[in-house]
């Protein structure tokens, strides 16, 4: 065994070697200047890039008192500058190197990673409305990554005209399922009195200075009804309000910028509930300007801050689970205003599947049909689809609509025996905060749904090309079949988990349809069987499965290993002798051994 032992530790050694060698070849090679590659209309000293300590506080009023307060580490970027400021920030850097970093695919909506920050907002603000007159240069404050990780729950963007007045603001709001909502506000000074008035909870909140005059022109507020999930701890009812100090003005008369952002979370009786607030702590650094001994001992000093993040918030809410007994609110899916979180590998496979399938379907409906499909994460684009006999003239009357609001929906879909239980379980008699898709038009779903079960009727049941093998894999994946995960709230009067077993031992009408008409149906057996088990034997968490495959592949090569050191008798292929049958025997039983991981692969597909 020890032999084996030295051989991977050599094997490690050679390739953490060449590892170094390949990444000092990209770091030389990708190596790029110091000075940023881009700005906006108006310089983007007016507010430089910074660095800003900071400290934030979280108190809840009631039901049961609780307050805590962390320090915090914020990046203020002028938005439109691309590249490396010095060697410890990078913004929108295809080579952020090792130290804080601003990427654009963190921010705003998903997707579209060839697009910076500037060009993002652009996009987001034209989809609210807005123009390019109406602001002239923007200021993200934002919690940055470092070595490649962050943990972000809230995001700053200050939006100015060209008189340097702050005139919007946008919140980006992650929950801790990955989740985002992102909330556009107007200047509002009805909002001031309530926040201030609110903030005197908080025993750390310096009132006399900045919170106390209504009118103060350095101060922006804000309010929106609270629509997104959060805290556990917390519905979704309520309402925020936004009291925020303006960096630029700060800027201005101080020479200094100045981080100072309340938020109250108001119940639907109007009573304060939580107020939680971040504030910059201690002068801001500028990353062009730092010395690289000044650098090291920064980056010493609060590299921690942003992997501490996630951990506080979960020891705070094991406080408020054990300790003050809160009750806890299951997350619902997002509503359509909210960004879900992002596809898995799995998801993403299968809605490609899936759009082929609702494809299909619209093609062989009878009836005069238009359907509008819109993936998770479509950004608006919206997919249309149209059956044979679909006149314009008909456009508005026969056009329905279905809409993707979660990722989720794919990997449930695949649960159901019939796409009519599917549709129902998921979005008609679904509790609003348990649907996964949205469907405009509802009573033209029936065209749809005939479409599907005539086409599954008359399409053959097996492929011609389906070996014995892949048979024997589609009946694994028939009785495997299982209902989806149970949703969090309960369902409308009327609804039953009878429509989850509809049709649950019998191949679906996507299965089919994928089974007879795609050459990917490896991938789709894969995935699918995957979720099955996934939800039969690891509880729903199909990650679970790649773990256990893993430690399985491990037990296999051990097993292969140990047999191999053990055996009684010694094959050395290197030293031919006359063999015997004892020794073809030992033989076989090694390679057996030996492949027996391929053997898995093969099988598992």
């Amino acid at each position: 065994m020890q032999i084996y032992l030295e051989v991977f530790a050599l094997l490690g050694v050679c390739g953490l070697f060449a590892g170094s060698i390949v990444f000092r070849g990209h770091h030389l090679t990708a190596k790029e200047s110091e000075q940023t590659i881009r700005q906006q209309r108006i310089d983007e000293q007016v507010l430089p890039p910074l660095i800003i300590t900071s400290r934030t506080s979280h108190s809840r009023l009631f039901p049961q008192k609780h307050a805590f307060a962390y320090s915090y580490l914020l990046v203020g970027i002028p938005v439109g500058i691309q590249g490396r400021i010095s060697g410890l920030l990078s913004v929108d850097s295809p080579h952020p190197g090792w130290c804080f970093s601003v990427d654009a695919a963190d921010y705003l909506e998903r997707g579209y990673p060839q697009l910076t920050l500037a060009e993002k907002l652009q996009r987001y603000l034209h989809r609210q409305g807005l123009t390019d007159r109406d602001y002239a240069f923007a200021y993200l404050v934002t919690a940055p990554r470092f070595l490649g990780y962050s943990f972000n729950p809230v995001s700053f963007w200050y939006l100015y005209d060209s008189d340097t007045q702050l005139k919007y603001m946008i919140l980006e709001v992650n929950n801790t399922f990955e989740e985002r909502r992102i909330y556009l506000l107007r200047a509002d000074r009805t909002a001031a009195d309530r926040t201030a008035a609110d903030s005197t909870a908080d025993p750390k909140a310096p009132l006399k200075n900045r919170l106390d005059k209504i009118d103060n022109p350095f101060i922006f507020t804000g309010e929106w009804p609270k629509d997104f999930h959060v805290s556990p701890f917390n519905s979704r009812k309520g309402s925020y309000t936004l009291r925020a100090t303006d960096p630029l003005a700060a800027f201005e008369q101080t020479g200094e910028v100045r981080i100072d952002n309340t938020i109250v979370l108001r119940s639907s009786k109007e009573h304060a509930k939580i107020v939680a607030r971040i504030w910059s702590h201690g002068p801001p650094k500028d990353p062009a300007t730092i010395s690289s001994f000044d650098a090291m001992a920064f980056v010493a000093t609060w590299f921690w801050v942003g992997f501490a993040t996630f951990p506080r918030i979960i020891w705070e809410a094991s406080r408020l689970f054990f300790q003050r007994n809160l009750h806890v609110w299951y997350r619902p899916e997002v509503v359509e205003t909210s960004i879900s979180r992002p596809y898995s590998g799995d998801e993403r496979m299968l809605e490609a599947f899936f759009r082929a399938f609702l494809s299909n379907a619209a093609s062989e409906a009878s009836n005069p049909l238009r359907v509008v499909y819109e993936p998770a994460h479509a950004d608006n684009v919206e997919i249309v689809l149209y059956s044979p006999s679909f006149t314009y003239e008909e456009d508005h009357r026969h056009t329905l609509g279905i809409k993707v609001i979660s990722p989720a929906f794919y990997s449930r879909f695949v649960h159901y025996g019939q796409a009519k239980a599917a549709f129902e379980a998921e979005c008609l008699n679904a509790d609003e905060k348990d649907r996964t898709v949205v469907i405009e038009r509802p009573e033209l779903l029936p065209s749809l749904l005939d479409a599907i079960q005539e086409e599954a009727k008359t399409q053959p049941k097996t492929s011609a090309k389906e070996s014995t093998f892949e048979q024997i894999r589609w009946s694994c994946l028939r009785r495997l079949r299982c209902p989806p995960a149970a949703q969090s709230y309960s369902q409308k009067t009327g609804t039953t988990e009878d429509t989850k077993l509809v049709g649950i031992r019998q191949f679906s009408e996507l299965d089919n349809f994928v089974r007879v008409q795609c050459d990917d149906r490896e991938i789709y057996l894969r995935i699918v069987i995957k979720l099955f088990l996934g939800e039969r034997i690891a509880f729903g968490t199909p990650v679970s499965l790649v773990m256990l495959d893993w430690l399985l592949r491990c037990v296999l090569l051990l097993a292969s290993m140990i047999y191999s050191h053990t055996s009684a008798r010694y094959v050395d292929v290197l030293r031919p002798r006359r063999w015997d049958v004892t020794d073809m025997r030992q033989f076989g039983k090694m390679i057996t051994l030996a492949n027996l991981v391929h053997m898995w692969s093969i099988v598992k597909g």
